[in-house]
């Protein structure tokens, strides 16, 4: 009956730990890239199309930042005022946030494309960029969903043998 304890007690210290914690948006730690030429066949139009290839553009540079999954365009939304307020992100991975150049943003690149990968439900995105191009405002935020990233087999198959090694131990000390 000991171990039973024991598990109850892991359990309700591992789930407790699991409610406090509260993620935060990953800026991309590679910096923005321009908004002038960068867009759909070099365009500079901020639109969600176009933000939506940058991002594309900037996952396959940048793989490690696409680690939530393939973004798609199914679904996005695209927001342009109460940039100051939280904003509920439920059902989104990424956002592709329009910074303008600001004081000491580079002159001629049409302000900052800063990408954010979302990792809770609301908050409010930074006021300013973070440059190199862009440290002014936001100008806008596109939101989009992904397709979750499908585990390797290898994954699945520790993941599997996890599953079933804890049932045959849970079986095992549960007919002491």
């Amino acid at each position: 009956m000991k171990p039973l304890k024991y598990i109850a007690l892991i359990a309700a210290l591992a789930s407790g730990l699991a409610l406090t914690t509260k993620a935060d948006l990953i800026l991309s730690p590679f910096g923005d890239v321009p908004k002038n030429g960068t867009g759909i066949g070099g365009g500079n139009s901020n639109n969600a199309e176009n933000n939506f290839f940058r991002l594309q553009q900037y996952i396959i540079a940048h793989p490690t930042f696409g680690s939530l999954g393939t973004p798609t365009f199914d679904g996005a939304e695209r927001l342009e005022s109460n940039l100051d307020q939280p904003v509920d992100l439920t059902g989104f991975c990424y956002a592709v946030v329009h910074y303008g150049v600001g004081e000491g943003g580079v002159s001629g690149t049409g302000g900052g494309i800063a990408f954010f990968q979302i990792t809770n439900d609301s908050d409010t995105f930074p006021q300013s960029g973070s440059g190199p191009n862009g440290f002014g405002g936001i100008s806008s935020v596109d939101l989009f969903k992904c397709v979750p990233a499908v585990p390797d087999s290898g994954t699945s198959a520790v993941l599997l043998g996890t599953a079933l090694t804890g049932l045959a131990l849970g079986r095992r000390y549960l007919k002491r």
